[in-house]
């Protein structure tokens, strides 16, 4: 028990130091969103499977984007979909020339699924500027002239904003909202320093040029997801990267509907942590700082001695969160509840060391 007396005061002294740096950076972050003078040629990228509920509100946006029309590309690749997704993309294909397919049928031997999808779409595509999104978001009118106005003569990618849909009003949505801002906000901080870290595929940009160079999907061909924390890292080595703060960038995404659901998804985001060639140690060193503080905080309730103190260091934790999290809030305008808050804080001692854990060996499930 001496030796949690010495790791839990220095474990949490070494995530707070990490949390000044997240809220530093996300006071450094600036409104961002310049005038368009010239209008590249954009595709936009998604792959979808058994979405036909969320793909038609998605498609709906990307048909009412206010970019020009003869300057944008739509490629949706339908993963081997058992629903009716296929008729859903049709419907656009066969009205706007602007949209187009692609039919999947079989799995890749050579190529996880959801990068085999995109690397299907982006090789029909020809824009100047990639565009990726989920097909159970939801993007506002501005969305690509938003993304695209960031692009300067170094920028390699852009990193734009997601949150969680709280349309539906319960707990389990709040929850996945707060949660959510966190790893944003952590995103959007790290980048206010110039340092990527990571990105949501629900909402990101990219120079088909920088793409090529870091070889496509090629270096995480068999890895099952991660593909936007390998885009993001990847491409900021060689490249500038910018968060996107425009509120016309912005995206929503649904809510997963269970606790089961909930938990798979942020397993299989922990995963791809270890996976990564030419992984940020800097990321990592912040990822086990997380882990080890939130380990330490959860054997202190099994320690006579530790038991009077935790509540002292506990309560330092969520001061230090809420600060990040009320930045976040500010700057991306998404409300937090804060019972939410306080639950999802009280939460994090047990949910980060059973993801953390899970993610390393990798239990989780994709779809197939």
């Amino acid at each position: 028990m001496s030796f949690l007396l010495f790791v839990l005061p220095f474990s949490l002294a070494l995530y707070i130091c990490f949390i000044i740096y997240f809220w530093t950076g996300l006071k450094r972050l600036k409104s961002n969103q310049n005038i368009l003078e010239h209008y590249p040629l954009v595709s936009i990228v998604l792959a979808a499977r058994n979405e036909e509920l969320f793909l038609p509100r998605l498609l709906s946006d990307l048909a009412k984007q206010d970019y020009p029309a003869d300057k944008l590309e739509i490629i949706i690749a339908d993963d081997r979909s058992t629903d009716k997704t296929w008729e859903c993309i049709k419907n656009y294909t066969n009205r706007l020339p602007r949209f187009s397919g692609v039919r999947i049928t079989e799995l890749s031997d050579n190529m996880s699924p959801k990068k085999n999808a995109l690397s299907r779409a982006i090789h029909l595509s020809s824009g100047d500027i990639i565009i990726s999104t989920d097909a159970d978001c939801l993007v506002p009118e501005t969305w690509t002239s938003s993304m695209v106005s960031l692009f300067e003569k170094n920028t390699g990618i852009v990193v734009g904003y997601s949150e969680i849909d709280q349309s539906q009003k319960s707990f389990l949505c709040h929850y996945q909202a707060v949660d959510f801002l966190a790893l944003m906000s952590a995103n959007a901080g790290s980048l206010g320093w110039g340092n990527a870290w990571s990105g949501s595929g629900q909402n990101l940009a990219y120079r088909r040029s920088s793409f090529d160079r870091i070889k496509g999907f090629t270096p995480v061909v068999h890895q099952v997801s991660g593909d936007d924390m390998y885009l993001v890292q990847s491409i900021a080595k060689k490249y500038t990267a910018t968060f996107n703060t425009s509120k016309e960038g912005f995206v929503k995404t649904s809510p997963v509907l269970s606790i089961k659901q909930f938990l798979n998804q942020r397993i299989r985001w922990a995963s791809n942590a270890r996976k990564l060639p030419n992984q940020n140690v800097f990321f990592l060193f912040f990822l086990f700082s997380a882990f080890l503080c939130n380990t330490s905080l959860f054997l202190g309730f099994f320690s006579s001695y530790m038991f009077s103190f935790l509540p002292v260091l506990l309560g330092v934790k969520i001061f230090f969160d809420a600060l990040v999290i009320q930045a976040g809030s500010t700057i991306f305008n998404t409300p937090v509840n804060i019972l939410t808050f306080i639950v999802w804080s009280l939460f994090q001692p047990i949910y980060i060391p059973l993801i953390g854990l899970l993610g390393f060996i990798g239990k989780f499930h994709w779809k197939a």
